[in-house]
C-alpha cells in the first residue's frame, strides 16, 4: 500500500510540472505571436500594468533591410578551389575561395546600375575561350 502512494505522488507531480510547462509555452507562444517581448506574457495582468511605470529600452530606430550579397561571377581554378567576384554596398570583391576559407584578392568600385550588363561574348575573358572551364562565368 505504501508504494502505491508513492507511485501515486509521482504521478501526481509529474503531472503538475507537465501541465505548468504546458500553460507556460502557450502563454509565451500567445506573447510573441503579438510581437511582444516573450516574458510579457508570463506576467500576470494585473501586474503588467506596474511594467509600464518602468521606463522601457528603445530601439535606435527603424531596422533598415540589410543589403543583400550577389555573386557576380566565379570560376574554378582547381579542384576545389574558385575566384568568385562578389557585390556588396556598391562595391564589388574578388575572392579566392578554398577548402580552408575565403580570402579577399581585390576590391573596386561597382559600375553604377545604369549600365547594361556586358554579354558573355562581349567579355575579353569568354572571347579568348569558350570552352575554357577556367574564364569567369556570369551568374544569373
Amino acid at each position: 500500500m505504501p508504494d502505491l502512494l508513492i507511485a501515486l505522488r509521482a504521478v501526481v507531480a509529474l503531472a503538475a510540472v507537465l501541465g505548468l510547462l504546458l500553460f507556460l509555452s502557450r502563454r509565451l507562444q500567445k506573447s510573441q505571436a503579438k510581437g511582444a517581448s516573450p516574458l510579457a506574457g508570463l506576467m500576470p495582468k494585473k501586474l503588467a500594468s506596474l511594467s509600464s511605470l518602468r521606463p522601457s529600452r528603445q530601439a535606435a530606430g527603424p531596422r533598415s533591410r540589410a543589403e543583400k550579397i550577389t555573386v557576380v561571377a566565379r570560376s574554378g581554378l582547381g579542384g576545389k578551389a574558385q575566384l568568385v567576384v562578389a557585390e556588396f554596398g556598391g562595391i564589388r570583391y574578388v575572392l579566392g575561395v578554398t577548402e580552408q576559407g575565403v580570402s579577399v584578392v581585390d576590391t573596386q568600385e561597382a559600375p553604377p546600375a545604369e549600365e547594361e550588363p556586358l554579354r558573355a561574348a562581349d567579355t575579353p575573358l569568354a572571347a579568348a575561350s569558350d570552352d575554357d572551364d577556367r574564364s569567369l562565368k556570369p551568374v544569373a
